[in-house]
């Protein structure tokens, strides 16, 4: 499994999913694989990899946008767990930040600020969902300034993540 793990990640890349972020998710993954007990289990984490990677890819390319906008989202989706500001989305695209966000928001529906939000609380959810990290770790990895502003933003995209985790009872594997 730990192999169909890193030939997924390794398609991924040729579909175009940035490598350190491929690699970083099957690092991720294979780590999960080797707490779990049970060949179901087992299963079930390996064929939510391969949705993850696939839904990764498909939405690099589903996105119909301007070459700037692509890269920002792009760059936005490969870097969730590192700092990401708008002084550097315009360095990557060569554009003054106001033109940037108003394209931005003109092109996706939201400011940038709002779209890197949503993207974190996505992948905090699959945190909640596929491991047993304390919410005040995922908020951290996600770079949000304290546990309680992560609850806030959380919460603006339907419940707290107590709520989510309770909603959800197969996550927190081990």
């Amino acid at each position: 499994m730990i192999t169909a793990i890193a030939l997924v990640c390794r398609a991924a890349i040729k579909g175009g999913l940035n490598e350190e972020a491929a690699f970083t998710l099957s690092d991720f993954y294979i780590q999960q694989l080797e707490e779990l007990r049970s060949l179901q289990e087992i299963l079930n984490l390996v064929k939510e990899a391969i949705y993850d990677y696939t839904k990764r890819v498909h939405q690099l390319h589903k996105q119909k946008h301007s070459a700037p906008i692509t890269a920002c989202l792009h760059y936005i989706y490969n870097n969730l767990y590192n700092d990401i500001s708008l002084v550097n989305l315009s360095r990557l695209c060569h554009l003054s930040s106001n033109y940037l966000s108003s394209m931005f928001k003109k092109e996706v529906g939201m400011s940038i600020r709002a779209y890197i939000q949503k993207q974190r609380i996505d992948e905090a959810k699959k945190l909640i969902i596929l491991t047993n990290y304390a919410v005040s770790d995922i908020a951290n990895w996600l770079n949000f300034t304290d546990q309680s502003y992560f609850v806030k933003v959380f919460k603006k995209h339907g419940m707290t993540p107590k709520q989510f985790k309770h909603n959800h009872p197969e996550g927190g594997r081990k």
